[in-house]
């Protein structure tokens, strides 16, 4: 085509697209923000906290005690033969590489800075914990001013692979026919396989419940109401992991989810494990920059086909558009074995193109589900672009506005669901109020969910499942006194078998254990599927890493300190040791790679959670006193 009409027919969307919706101009002379992805590989990354005044408004919502938390750790299962079976859905599907470069260059040429609105402000300190729900009011309205703030991110992301224009098919341009109308917009993020009702320090509603609340609110008003997921469904229970997720993914398909991200930790059966559980799905599940990795760079071919950048629903008269993304680099959140042949590029710009292309389809309305959190991804916050975005990942609450682009994020386990309302009128979507609903002990089970959910969890699981470890006297808390015993327990369990064995080192729990204490209760608080390594690694690798995670040694007076230059025996789980960077080389412990004298001696399918349950009732035979395991305690955290 010559280029003058080329030209022609770029431009001639962008243009009409931006007039239909007009950008909102900054107020003030503040620089925007960076869009890069928090993809720090620290072994601990810490989290930023922002503050601002909280918005109230009619309508209710049931609280509860939240605890939030941001653990990386991964898994190691052995993986199975990927299943042939594929969905067939009844939405439109697309892939990132139909986008047209050109339209997005000249809409971003037309955009302004973003402003950012901080409706609610995301914290990393754990709430207060309460024993019952209390009911408040947390609607906010996009209409309602606040301070300005502008978030930042640090990070080192990957290369987005570019498409050639030249490679690019012509599309024609359909304009969007709006019928007016609101749609209600629901979201789920980082659900980790919260299958049960359980209150602890916080509460969880389990899934017959909160999947019954999601089925209720969809079945008021079917044509204008969806269910999605920003990733992290499956793992994080034993109810979940003891079936590789099939339950949770049985109880989406029930509910008619509409469309999913990927998350990191569905990588945490592995990748076979991962693509199986894609072609149980009823409904799309996406991640436009899940690349594949090849010859130490990343490729433009995805990693699996049934992962797609977006996807079409027809609703209400008006043509949907959704786009899945997952935060840049979090393959470092991932067990690298799990992801040697993965990369996740930076999803901004790639995001706003798939968002040109769904426009240029006739779309009325554009959302995004991007398992990151909003700070790393604020380049998309443009009504050029999109409507609403739901974010994950972090395990906040964040309820924020971005040049009148709603974006929540709604805690995790199933404490809350994310909520925003989209109104079409006279051709113009404006964001009519967004929240986050927090569930409630009111709440009822769904019949339907609860059978599911009991087939799975039958009296042969049941009995497994409630073995129980003994009782705790006091409180062994999430992030020092579980992972301690967890360490101790490592250490014992291999210490007869490598007698020079310095220390244990861990760090993967997301919960509490007090009282009397089951098989699933502790899975609950270790929820993750690592193998443990045996390693020789340089004393300063140990120490830089007794920073971030928990360490015990039962020698004191030959390990009580170490020296940089030597090297030591370790027992550490796979996630940890084994860590790569976005080079695919050993970062967490270099020592390991080529050329610099560490080794690996062994590798063991043996968990923590089960290393911890054994250790409770072998050695301590139920008596678990958690003041022997504090970090004062003989042993415990010596080299931090």
């Amino acid at each position: 085509m010559p280029n003058r009409k080329r030209l022609i027919l770029t431009l001639l969307p962008a243009l009409l697209l931006f007039a239909c919706n007009p950008v909102v101009s900054p107020s003030s002379s503040s620089a925007a923000p960076s869009q890069e992805a928090d993809t720090s590989s620290s072994a601990a990354p810490s989290q930023e906290a922002a503050t601002s005044s909280s918005a109230t408004s009619s309508q209710e919502a049931t609280t509860s005690s939240m605890e939030t938390t941001s653990s990386e750790e991964s898994s190691t299962i052995p993986e199975p033969s990927s299943s042939s079976e594929e969905s067939i859905f009844s939405e439109e599907t697309t892939s990132s590489d139909e986008t047209s470069s050109e339209a997005l260059s000249s809409l971003e040429e037309s955009s302004s800075e973003p402003i950012v609105s901080s409706e609610e402000a995301t914290s990393s300190e754990e709430p207060t914990p309460s024993s019952e729900p209390v009911s408040s009011s947390e609607f906010i309205s996009s209409e309602e001013e606040s301070s300005e703030e502008e978030p930042s991110s640090e990070a080192e992301s990957s290369s987005v692979p570019q498409t050639s224009s030249e490679e690019e098919e012509e599309s024609s341009f359909e304009p969007p026919v709006y019928h007016d109308g609101t749609y209600h917009f629901y979201c789920v993020n980082d659900f980790h396989g919260s299958v049960l009702e359980r209150q602890s320090t916080y509460y969880e509603a389990g899934i017959a419940k909160y999947f019954g609340k999601l089925r209720e609110l969809k079945e008021a008003d079917p044509d204008h109401t969806f269910i999605f997921s920003a990733g992290d469904m499956f793992q994080g229970s034993l109810e979940s992991n003891f079936n590789y997720g099939e339950l949770v993914m049985s109880c989406m398909n029930d509910v008619l989810f509409d469309a999913m991200a990927v998350g990191n930790h569905e990588f945490d059966y592995g990748p076979e494990r991962l693509k199986t559980n894609i072609l149980r799905a009823d409904f799309p599940i996406l991640g436009g920059n899940i690349f594949k990795y090849e010859n130490g760079k990343t490729t433009d071919e995805p990693w699996f086909e049934n992962i797609k950048s977006s996807t079409i629903i027809e609703r209400g008269g008006n043509r949907i558009g959704v786009v899945g993304m997952i935060g840049g680099g979090q393959t470092t959140s991932i067990a690298s074995q799990y992801v040697a042949d993965v990369d996740f590029a930076d999803p901004v710009d790639l995001a706003k193109a798939e968002a040109i292309s769904l426009k240029q389809k006739g779309c009325d309305i554009v959302i995004l589900l991007v398992h990151d959190t909003y700070k790393n991804v604020v380049g998309v916050g443009n009504k050029v672009y999109f409507d609403g975005v739901f974010t994950a990942h972090t395990h906040q609450k964040e309820v924020r506005t971005i040049n009148a682009v709603p974006f929540v994020q709604s805690y995790c386990n199933g404490e809350a669901i994310s909520h925003f309302d989209l109104t079409i009128a006279s051709g113009k979507v404006t964001c009519t109020g967004s929240e986050i609903i927090n569930v409630s002990s009111t709440w009822a089970e769904d019949e339907s969910i609860a059978a599911i959910r009991d087939s799975f969890l039958d009296e042969d699981f049941k009995t497994m499942a409630e073995r129980p470890a003994g009782t705790v006297e006091g409180s062994l808390a999430a992030k020092i006194g579980v992972p301690n015993l967890a360490c101790k327990a490592m250490y014992e369990k291999y210490l007869p078998q490598y007698p020079d064995l310095a220390c244990a080192m861990t760090n993967g729990q997301r919960a509490g254990l007090s009282g009397d204490i089951t098989y699933s209760d502790i899975v609950k608080a270790t929820p993750f599927t690592n193998c443990v390594v045996i390693a020789r690694v340089s004393g300063a690798d140990i120490v830089h890493e007794a920073g971030y995670n928990l360490t015990y040694t039962g020698d004191t007076e030959t390990y009580g300190a170490l020296d940089d230059d030597a090297f030591y025996t370790i027992a550490c789980t796979d996630y940890t040791i084994c860590h790569q960077g976005l080079d695919k080389t050993y970062d967490y412990f270099p020592s390991l790679n080529p050329g610099r004298g560490g080794e690996i001696l062994g590798i063991y399918e043996t968990y923590p959670f089960d290393l911890t349950y054994d250790y409770c009732v072998d050695v301590l035979r139920g008596n678990i006193i958690a003041s022997d395991f504090t970090n004062y305690a003989p042993g415990f955290h010596l080299y931090a």
